[in-house]
């Protein structure tokens, strides 16, 4: 224990009585950031790293996720201090390396404590006081350490008060017509959103995409829950007779793999709707013993959505899924078909929002276009269910990418995560968002409970890659994507963040290498085709870039071509004036790539120009 008290401006840190204290008064604060405080403060100004922070304060060795740990320690603290992190008078992080405090600070003598009083007895008892309360402590401390390891190694199953986890498989098509199987994928998706919306507070939900490896897999249930991290697994089928349908489903306890709970629904093919529901809630029963409540806005729709309306949203999702350009496209006119037969169909306005978003990010359509039919779709589906997350998301996100509109975008995206936890994309788009406002270690936080909730999603795990590079972390950046290539070489998203890993890195064929590597389909993409101008021009290739900068033209007279991608070849050239004519075009779009002016290392040669600042501004990135 330290035996100096140490002063910084109105801040006093008193380690004898753990304590710190502002003019004076103690403040309120966990013994983790406490801890932190005083290994920063006794440093005295030098930088203390990660590793260092890691070893001191949970001990080498420890199997934990201990990069959260300091940053939520981190968080703490400038809470209890009020430091601005973007301004900060206390704790200076020093990117991809540990934290410095910043501070002017005293370091003083402890004050020796005060004499025992007569009649606690002789002296020599009272000499020996605090040796025998220090042994009691450290005695606690163990016992808190052992705890603290009983807590993170004991198997999840046995932690009766913790929120258990829960996977949907893949539910099996036996119905003998593989064009079915849109409905057994689209009913294991219904189940999961049910799920994830029920008991939110003792139950979290695997995502859809980290389950469907398991479709038709031959893997123990033991394996599977061992990958996923959870605590019960669900499965169950689809089977057709005549005009019937059967749907089984069963529960399973993977710790020793008993079925806890199964049963069977057989009904009219034109009777199939709120199956879901009951599936979920039944579930929801076995596994926390409670009785969900009833929901009258999904319960209305149950009872006056038509089934033909039903199946065609299916097809619409199983075509969302897929995510090109041509199967979103296609899914709007599933969306839009089942609103033609039940026009209060609350999902189906959800799955344009969903559609439109997607498509506007893309640059497949024009922002305006796509942000504002997003937002018109999100809204009438909130109007019919209030209490549906993935149209309170959707909304963030057009608040976060068109309208520039950051406490909006954070007010929806909380509130979609309060109606289901265990909605992965929601946590991502608000660690997105979060990036984006300078937020970096919020940011990562919230990235890691979308990939906890959706294993191995790799669109997830690349965006940990995307924010990590926005950060500054290039090598963890390439760490972090060349591991998500490891799990599919092909995936391309991947292979273009880490072209643009490499193109700040300044290593131009290795960029470009990626950049190809996307396959050609996806050479006119509008995020490649501008990146690869951009690279072709910052690295001396300025014949490609001009052939670049002519598609662009050519594009554009076919459909909307971004101004964006256009000032960023500009910029890749050394061509400023042209740059920001053309992002005073973008700004005008109102495109949703400007969010990362801030952050985008591709404009670090305009940044010195004094237009560049106030064009941030107008975009909401400076207050």
């Amino acid at each position: 224990m330290s035996q100096r008290r140490y002063r910084f401006l109105e801040f006093e840190l008193d380690p004898e009585r753990h304590e710190l204290r502002r003019a004076g008064r103690p403040v309120k604060i966990e013994n983790i950031p406490f801890d932190l405080l005083l290994l920063l403060a006794e440093a005295g100004g030098s930088l203390v790293t990660r590793e260092t922070i890691i070893e001191k304060l949970w001990g080498a060795g420890v199997y934990r996720d201990t990069e959260q740990g300091i940053n939520t320690a981190i968080r703490k603290l400038r809470m209890a201090l009020r430091d601005d992190p973007q301004q900060p008078r206390y704790l200076q992080t020093v990117v991809g390396r540990g934290y410095r405090f910043i501070a002017p600070i005293s370091a003083e003598p402890a004050e020796a404590a005060p004499p025992a009083p007569p009649e606690a007895g002789p002296a020599p008892e009272a000499e020996s006081t605090r040796p025998w309360r220090q042994r009691v402590a450290l005695a606690v401390g163990l016992l808190a350490i052992a705890f603290v390891a009983w807590w993170l190694w004991t198997p999840r199953w046995s932690l009766g008060n913790r929120r258990s986890m829960l996977a949907v498989l893949p539910f099996s098509n036996l119905t003998g017509d593989p064009g079915q199987r849109y409905f057994s994928d689209g009913l294991t998706e219904e189940i999961i959103t049910d799920l994830g919306r029920l008991d939110t507070r003792h139950l979290g939900v695997i995502a859809r995409t980290s389950v469907l490896r398991y479709t038709e897999t031959t893997r123990s249930i033991q394996d599977i829950g061992k990958e996923l991290g959870v605590d019960y697994i669900v499965e169950g089928s689809v089977r057709s007779e005549a005009e019937k349908l059967r749907i089984t489903a069963q529960l399973i306890r993977v710790r020793d793999q008993s079925h806890i709970w199964a049963q069977s629904y057989d009904r009219e093919s034109h009777t199939i709707l709120g199956i879901e529901s009951d599936v979920a809630a039944a579930i929801v029963r076995e596994v926390t013993g409670r009785v969900t409540p009833d929901r009258p806005n999904r319960v209305a729709q149950a009872n006056t959505l038509d089934p033909g309306a039903y199946q065609l949203y299916l097809q619409g999702r199983e075509l969302w899924n897929r995510r090109t350009e041509d199967s979103m496209r296609r899914s709007i006119g599933k969306f839009e078909s089942a609103l033609a037969i039940t026009p209060s169909y609350a999902a189906a306005f959800a799955g344009l929002a969903d559609a439109y978003t997607a498509l506007g990010y893309g640059n497949y359509l024009g922002p305006s276009e796509a942000f504002l039919k997003a937002r018109n779709a999100a809204e009438k589906a909130l109007a019919v269910d209030p209490e549906a997350p993935e149209p309170h998301a959707s909304l963030g996100y057009v608040n976060m990418y068109f309208d520039w509109n950051f406490p909006a975008a954070e007010a929806q995206f909380q509130k979609a995560i309060e109606l289901n936890p265990s909605f992965a994309i929601a946590h991502d788009w608000y660690g997105i968002l979060m990036l984006a406002m300078g937020r970096g270690e919020e940011a990562r936080a919230e990235l890691d409970r979308a990939v906890r909730l959706d294993p191995f999603s790799l669109p997830l795990k690349t965006d940990l890659g995307f924010q990590l590079h926005y950060r500054g972390l290039n090598h963890q950046a390439i760490q972090q994507l060349s591991a998500v290539l490891a799990e599919n070489p092909a995936f391309p998203l991947a292979h273009f963040w880490l072209s643009r890993v490499y193109g700040a890195e300044h290593r131009c064929q290795e960029a470009l290498a990626e950049l190809a590597s996307m396959g050609p389909a996806l050479q006119d993409w509008q995020p490649a085709l501008a990146a690869r101008g951009q690279i072709s021009g910052a690295c001396g290739q300025r014949a490609e870039a001009e052939a670049i900068l002519g598609r662009f033209r050519e594009l554009g007279e076919q459909r909307y071509a971004t101004s964006y991608g256009v000032a960023l070849v500009y910029a890749g050239l050394g061509e400023n004036e042209e740059a920001f004519h053309w992002l005073d075009k973008a700004y005008d779009e109102r495109s949703h790539w400007l969010v990362w002016l801030s952050l985008d290392p591709r404009w670090n040669g305009l940044r010195p120009d004094p237009r560049f600042d106030p064009l941030r501004r107008r975009v909401g990135l400076i207050r």
